[in-house]
């Protein structure tokens, strides 16, 4: 218990920090691209699943935009049930979305599910190890661990390096990203 009350603290202090980072640095986005990883960077034809920015997110719209130029086939998430893991729809930019669970843009249902290779992840705060604070559901951590558990899939954080601690706190369920990246800086988990 004491690990989710202090969750629920950093939470609260990073979402703020976050928000801030969000109005002073509008074009921080594009920076992405230039701190990605080259081991994580993805093959042709790979599916990348991205998401919809909300609450002061960092865009990953010109990391997904640069990914489909060099053929990507790009996905969003989708929540089909409480406590499960996410699922992946087919995604275009210019694509009608619609606001679903949480108020989160989603794909139309009669789009295509894919399995991604390398899934972009929004996050609260991070570390230096890789270790991501999200809001509480544990959707990314569900998601993650089945994704691995089907086979090889890289998992790259999204933030900025103002969302970054010095230390969370981690539970046995929480699954550290093989990277994360930020306006400045790439950072690699140890299993990277």
């Amino acid at each position: 218990m004491l690990t989710g009350w202090r969750k629920a603290r950093l939470r609260k202090n990073a979402l703020e920090r976050r928000m801030k980072a969000c109005r002073r640095q509008p074009d921080a986005a594009r920076a992405l691209i230039t701190q990605f990883p080259d081991a994580a960077w993805p093959a042709v034809h790979a599916v990348v699943a991205g998401y919809r920015p909300v609450r002061g997110e960092i865009d990953p719209a010109p990391l997904m935009e640069t990914f489909l130029l060099e053929q990507s086939v790009l996905a969003l998430p989708v929540v089909a049930q409480k406590a499960a893991p996410l699922q992946f729809r087919a995604y275009a930019p210019g694509d009608t979305l619609e606001a679903r669970a949480y108020g989160i843009e989603e794909p139309e249902s009669r789009k295509p599910l894919v399995t991604p290779s390398l899934v972009l992840v929004p996050l609260v705060a991070f570390d230096s190890r890789c270790h991501r604070l999200g809001y509480g559901g544990g959707y990314y951590d569900r998601t993650l661990a089945a994704l691995k558990a089907q086979g090889h899939v890289i998992s790259v954080g999204l933030a900025f390096e103002a969302q970054k601690v010095s230390r969370l706190p981690s539970g046995m369920h929480d699954i550290a990203l093989d990277y994360v990246v930020t306006e400045t800086a790439c950072y690699a988990s140890k299993t990277a």
